[in-house]
């Protein structure tokens, strides 16, 4: 059933997000070409005007993407599990757990889908190919002195970004964990929920922030020694620190999350025993 969940869930949100990634590639490719044309120096006013409006169109783009991207996630939790769509999502033969997951790993994946599309649209109109090839060369060269150095090879390198990519796949899941749970903890008050949930986002938010500098301070962590490149065995602490912490928070608000939306689907029965008691009068 959770498979028929995906199914819905992706379709749902891929007639709007999919025709956004076709005009992301077509402004990038228009911005792309228009910055080649700016820095050829001999287009006319006319085309140096048009130009600028293609590189202008191709950054709003990217804003529109990443904002309808955001609300998009935001919308179809609410839409479907409080509100009225709430009743009829409740009635289906799955559980809390499964519904809440389809919204999840939907979300996870286009925010993925999304964030490679606006970083490779970016680079791809920032760099010409050959700044690419003098980017590659000079990496290899930093890999080259870092090993020298510091004894780096290509296992430490490998883990070191695995590491990255868990890092960066929790803080996707932590943050549509902590809109979850925001809106389900301030959806269960009697009024005000839509405010009630942004005060609730505020707070999840400071207290990550806060406990994000204590785990600085616990792994003697510093801005000194990342800039110097120095102490890279603090810099590997707090890394670890980050993932567990980033794994606790996104525990935290799957619990909370899952708790909530089992009373509000307690109260959806409730609300529709009482409607059958009463009709059947």
């Amino acid at each position: 059933m959770l498979r028929k969940l995906l199914k819905y869930e992706f379709a749902a949100t891929g007639r709007y997000l999919l025709p956004l990634l076709c005009l992301l590639l077509v402004m990038a490719a228009a911005a792309g070409l228009s910055i080649r044309i700016l820095s050829a120096g001999q287009a006319g006013r006319a085309a140096a005007a048009l130009a600028a409006i293609f590189v202008v169109l191709f950054f709003l783009s990217v804003m529109a993407l990443a904002a309808v991207t955001v609300v998009l996630i935001v919308y179809r939790f609410y839409r479907n599990l409080l509100c009225s769509e709430g009743y009829l999502m409740h009635t289906l033969p799955v559980s809390v757990h499964q519904l809440i997951c389809s919204k999840l790993i939907a979300a996870v994946c286009w925010m993925t889908v999304t964030s490679v599309f606006i970083y490779g649209c970016l680079f791809g109109v920032a760099f010409r190919a050959e700044i690419w090839a003098q980017v590659l060369s000079e990496l290899h060269v930093l890999f080259e002195r870092l090993s020298l150095a510091y004894g780096i090879g290509a296992a430490e390198l490998v883990s070191v970004v695995l590491e990255l990519c868990v890092l960066l796949l929790l803080g996707s899941m932590s943050s549509c964990l902590l809109f979850y749970a925001s809106l389900a903890i301030g959806h269960s008050l009697p009024r005000h929920k839509l405010l009630a949930s942004l005060g609730v986002f505020l707070g999840f938010g400071l207290l990550s922030q806060v406990l994000t500098m204590l785990l600085a301070v616990v792994t003697g962590y510093s801005l000194r020694g990342f800039v110097s490149v120095l102490n890279l065995k603090a810099l590997a602490q707090f890394g670890h620190a980050l993932l567990i912490g980033g794994i606790a928070l996104t525990a935290v608000y799957c619990v909370v999350g899952f708790k909530q939306i089992h009373r509000s689907a307690s109260c959806f029965f409730v609300f529709s025993g009482a409607g059958r008691s009463m009709f059947s009068f």
